[in-house]
């Protein structure tokens, strides 16, 4: 099923402010979860401040600890971090939890992540 499979969806979350505990994406109901197969962080060159960042599962708070798929402290201007290249599985969320994003401001610029995913049926 992985490595290629039809289910696999992307989806790319951009921003040029600061931002704390926001849905990457969601599942569509609460009986669905989804599973992270790859996931990308970038900063544009042009900010003038380094940008850290946490992605991970949760239903409301980004999560600090269990749940945590991509983090670092600060990625200087023009970084990128990725995890996985959606041929295997680098997390899955708890019936109902969103992929959530917070990051710095990236002051100048912009940031952007991309995240590579399927749902499944809680059971």
């Amino acid at each position: 099923f992985l490595g290629g499979g039809p289910n696999i969806k992307s989806i790319e979350y951009a921003s040029t402010a600061a931002i704390t505990d926001a849905a990457i994406v969601s599942p569509a109901g609460t009986s669905e979860r989804l599973i992270a197969t790859s996931v990308l962080f970038v900063t544009d060159e042009v900010n003038t401040t380094a940008v850290g960042v946490r992605i991970g599962f949760s239903t409301g708070t980004t999560p600090t600890t269990t749940g945590v798929i991509l983090t670092h402290p600060g990625l200087v201007p023009g970084a990128g971090l990725a995890r996985g290249d959606g041929s295997g599985i680098l997390g899955i969320g708890a019936g109902n939890e969103s992929i959530r994003i917070t990051h710095e401001i990236p002051t100048g610029g912009s940031a952007r992540a991309v995240v590579s995913y399927f749902t499944i049926q809680d059971s």
